[in-house]
């Protein structure tokens, strides 16, 4: 069977391809071509290149020829045989899809299918008829949401790279152990059992007494120090005003000091209290308060040779002078004359001075800086006096 709109639109199509060709033939003519060699046209004939005409000789009828370049008739001739070629080759291929498309029905051409081009009322005709709607609104046909819907698959591992299934393990009964060992019944082997439970039990108790007596022993021992730190500091200012009060010096403050034991402050606040008032008003920068008969001998029996109370004094020394705002006196720096007389009355050695310059302890840092500046010559001093003692002991040996 033919479609009939496909044999109708078959036979136009011939129709215009033999009109082109008679039209292309007309024009082949107008343009000198003749029946013969189709490169040189009617120029032969006219030069008398044909059978009985004598070479040259010209033809008396028609209009004169047209001069034609040879090359150039040559070269349109081939394009035009390349163009016949083609459209005969793609009409070829033309009438082998129509052909196809005839036989599968017309689903795709030009009959009167509904999903063609055909008078499809439910798509509006052409290709957008069944098949999905069209732009004028038309909703999709069941069928061609059915034929482009998505499914999704779930990818799944495969099996050697699944996860295996955790096996149950089977629940074994409890093993008990033989109450008996070899050579004893049942009653030998309870009785065995409950002593040493019993053992167990009163060592268990043991340790825990332990624990528990060390410590109330570690509590009473920490209560006893906060107790005495407590009416240390409860004192520490009365003792602080007897030590600098003047009414014992020299051997009795010694003895004092001693007697009180570790009541007594440390020698920085000692040392403090004693500049703060005796040498606010009026500083004495040879630091007499420091000799024995004095304060001296009380100071030395507590520092004695200690480097770390040795810098206690310095420290003291150093927040007395910020305190007052390092004054000079008779033209020296008053910090550094004080480090001089403790040097002078060995409540302070070389070591203690490094230890004391190489502090670097913020709780110290108050005018740290400052005395150091204004220090700078005693240090100086210092070093060069430890090179010579240096010198004297290679000399010596």
């Amino acid at each position: 069977p033919t479609n009939s709109r496909f044999a109708a639109v078959a036979a136009d199509h011939e129709m215009e391809r033999e009109r082109e060709m008679r039209e292309r033939e007309e024009r082949r003519a107008e343009r000198g071509y003749g029946d013969g060699n189709p490169r040189y046209g009617d120029r032969d004939r006219d030069r008398g290149m044909g059978m009985g005409m004598g070479r040259g000789a010209p033809d008396m009828e028609g209009p004169p020829p047209m001069p034609v370049n040879s090359r150039f008739a040559a070269a349109a001739a081939d394009r035009d045989i390349e163009r016949e070629r083609e459209m005969r080759e793609r009409e070829e291929r033309r009438a082998e899809r129509e052909q196809r498309f005839a036989e599968r029905g017309g689903s795709r051409g030009y009959g009167d299918d509904n999903r063609g081009y055909g008078d499809d009322n439910r798509g509006g005709g052409g290709r957008f008829g069944s098949r999905g709607g069209d732009r004028f609104g038309n909703q999709p046909s069941e069928q061609f949401l059915e034929k482009t819907r998505t499914v999704f698959i779930r990818p799944e591992l495969p099996k050697h790279l699944q996860p295996k299934k955790k096996e149950e393990q089977p629940v074994l009964p409890p093993v008990e152990a033989p109450l008996t060992l070899p050579g004893e019944d049942e009653e030998a082997a309870k009785a065995r059992i409950e002593k040493k439970k019993k053992e167990e039990e009163e060592k268990r108790l043991a340790e825990q007494k332990a624990e528990e007596e060390a410590a109330a022993k570690k509590a009473a021992e920490e209560a006893a120090e906060a107790e005495k730190l407590a009416q240390a500091a409860n004192v520490e200012e009365d003792l602080l005003s007897t030590f600098a009060g003047g009414d014992k010096l020299g051997a009795d403050l010694q003895k004092w000091c001693e007697e009180q034991g570790s009541l007594l402050p440390s020698v920085q606040k000692l040392v403090y209290s004693i500049l703060s008032q005796t040498q606010k008003d009026d500083p004495d920068p040879n630091c007499s308060w420091a000799e024995p008969e004095k304060y001296g001998a009380a100071l030395l029996s507590l520092v004695g040779e200690n480097t770390l109370s040795q810098v206690e004094v310095l420290w003291a020394i150093q927040n007395f002078c910020n305190d007052i705002g390092f004054p000079k006196v008779n033209g020296e720096n008053l910090v550094q004359a004080m480090f001089r007389a403790m040097y002078k009355f060995d409540l302070a050695e070389a070591d203690a001075f490094d230890a004391w310059k190489e502090d670097m302890s913020p709780e110290h840092d108050k005018g740290k800086g400052k005395t150091i500046i204004q220090t700078m010559d005693w240090f100086n001093w210092l070093e060069e006096d430890d090179e010579d003692d240096e010198d004297d002991y290679d000399e010596e040996y």
